[in-house]
């Protein structure tokens, strides 16, 4: 795949912590990760692998950053970071971190959509192939949670050519972002019964073989189960903060759901 045909695809997730030794154990056990350290300039970039697939990476934060809630981030690959940042700010988006170069020589920055989701570019790297899988312990899926769907679906057309297509999962509007025949990612309305507080947000989902094990093993390490497991047309799924606060979700697919992603 060409730079061009990957431009807006999802390529990589990674935690900024408040504890990384913690953080390191907690998902190593839940998901069996092969962990590797990288020393680059910003610190210790830890690495989480299910076989020879690298899955995501975790990070302190950073003196700037201390003391702020403990966050999954999604990146979405673009062949032109800058002419992106200007799309994204002509669309109504933020900057909240001008492009800084990455040891690989590649260009990440950190942005958010109107209505102050957060998400990370990554350019001028490594072009991705196809990211999201059923491998347990991948990742498998990402998911914008916002009050301004209709909002969100114009921001993320004009920036990336997301199409999106709406049906009723369960009695629920999802909405399912796509590049082609490539599923990017998916969004849902926030419910109503949440807090004014919540902030919208993209979240992941990880593969799991069973997950109310998976709930169970989380819980017994200090994970806060969100939403307990919770039937969906894909399989069933749960919303769990690790024992920093960083949220994630767990997916184990039903045995009929073909490999489409």
């Amino acid at each position: 795949m060409d730079a061009t045909a990957a431009n807006g695809l999802p390529c990589w997730v990674d935690l900024s912590t408040a504890d990384i030794a913690a953080a390191e154990a907690f998902y190593r056990r839940l998901f069996d990760w092969t962990v590797a350290t990288n020393q680059t300039p910003m610190g210790e970039y830890l690495i989480g692998s299910v076989g020879d697939r690298e899955v995501g990476g975790m990070m302190a934060q950073s003196p700037e950053t201390a003391g702020s809630p403990s966050v999954w981030t999604t990146f979405f690959f673009v062949d032109d970071i800058d002419a992106t940042l200007a799309e994204i700010t002509s669309a109504g988006g933020s900057v909240l971190a001008p492009p800084f170069e990455i040891p690989d020589g590649a260009r990440v920055s950190v942005v958010s959509d109107p209505s102050g989701a957060m998400f990370a570019l990554f350019s001028e790297g490594p072009v991705p192939g196809r990211y999201f899988s059923m491998v347990v312990g991948a990742v498998s899926w990402v998911e914008l949670m916002t009050r301004r769907p209709a909002e969100a679906h114009a921001f993320y057309h004009q920036v990336f050519g997301w199409e999106a297509a709406t049906d009723d999962a369960g009695g629920v509007p999802y909405t399912v972002f796509s590049l082609g025949d490539t599923l990017v990612g998916g969004m849902i309305e926030t419910p109503a019964h949440l807090p004014d507080d919540v902030p919208d947000t993209w979240s992941v989902y990880f593969t799991v073989a069973d997950c109310q094990a998976s709930v169970d093993h989380a819980a017994e390490m200090g994970a806060q189960v969100i939403l307990p497991p919770t039937q969906s047309p894909m399989g069933p799924f749960a919303v769990l903060a690790d024992p920093q606060g960083a949220m994630f979700q767990v997916m184990e697919f039903a045995p009929e759901v073909s490999a489409t992603i």
